[in-house]
């Protein structure tokens, strides 16, 4: 998140007035609190985003800055330190009205409270937290690491969803983890396991299984978007006089398609409703494109 812009994060434009900032902040917090998505590595990651967006563009002296470094020269010239740099954890939902929120937030700020005539470095306890968000100091209480492996899909099993099984090696030899590849999924596209990647130290919290697709192309079809794409190869003669040929479709029986006389070769015609479901359950079309045998 270093060089991802504050404005962007907390969804605001650069001209956002401190009311807006507040109201941005509290959507986001609430929505992604640790609270609220527990064992979420996502959700903590966010959280911890913003946060520091927060925290930066809340603050005149340091939004001044970060507005003429950009965020990259920003985060080189600013520590975690400077960045939270009196701010109260205490604070930190207080405006939000809920006491829940700030008890949990006092909570994971001041695990251990001082001893008695010892002064608590708010700036340490900042650094802890966003250094570790969430984690116990004894080994047992330890998430372990994330891993990451790869899973090849059929380009039908991308389009139209499937159930396949992602591996890694344990301990005790190889892991088979069950995975819900989502309809219309893109190679490159990573999907969350949580809790299902090796156990951490002495018996601690597993971490994530983070799944990295890879879509294997097909011989008949590709995709725009939520279109499909493919090709019928026709003779000089179907070109000229016509025909009605039979078009294959990702998933059911094969559609007739009528071309008319005289058709050229790189002509498109349209099948609605054959394509890959849209999130309101509307489907692309299916685009055959016409070649010369």
């Amino acid at each position: 998140m270093a060089h991802i812009d504050y404005y962007t994060i907390l969804g605001v434009s650069r001209q956002a007035g401190g009311e807006d900032l507040k109201r941005a902040y509290r959507r986001l917090a609430i929505h992604w609190h640790p609270d609220r998505n527990p064992g979420s590595r996502l959700a903590e990651e966010r959280f911890k985003a913003i946060a520091e967006a927060y925290a930066v563009l809340s603050h005149p002296g340091k939004r001044r800055q970060y507005d003429r470094l950009g965020p990259a020269e920003f985060k080189n010239e600013y520590t975690r330190e400077d960045i939270f740099q009196g701010f109260e954890p205490g604070d930190f939902f207080k405006f939000f009205g809920l006491e829940e929120a700030r008890d949990t937030l006092d909570r994971i700020f001041s695990p251990h409270p001082a001893p008695a005539g010892e002064p608590e470095d708010s700036r340490a306890r900042i650094n802890d937290f966003f250094a570790d968000f969430g984690q116990k100091n004894s080994s047992r209480g330890r998430r372990a690491p994330d891993i990451t492996v790869p899973l090849m899909v059929t380009f039908k099993e991308a389009a139209l969803g499937a159930e396949k099984y992602a591996a890694y090696n344990g301990p005790a030899g190889a892991v088979k983890v069950r995975v819900t590849v989502p309809p219309g999924a893109l190679s490159g596209q990573r999907l969350v396991a949580q809790g299902q990647g090796p156990a951490g130290p002495g018996g601690g919290r597993p971490g994530d299984l983070i799944i990295t697709l890879t879509v294997a192309p097909d011989p008949r079809f590709s995709r725009r978007g939520y279109d499909l794409l493919t090709s019928l190869e026709l003779t000089a003669r179907e070109l000229s006089e016509g025909c009605r040929r039979l078009v294959s479709t990702l998933s059911g029986p094969a559609l007739r398609l009528n071309v008319p006389a005289g058709t050229k070769p790189g002509a498109n015609f349209k099948l609605p409703g054959y394509g890959l479901a849209k999130p309101d359950g509307v489907k692309g079309d299916l685009l055959v494109r016409i070649k010369s045998g």
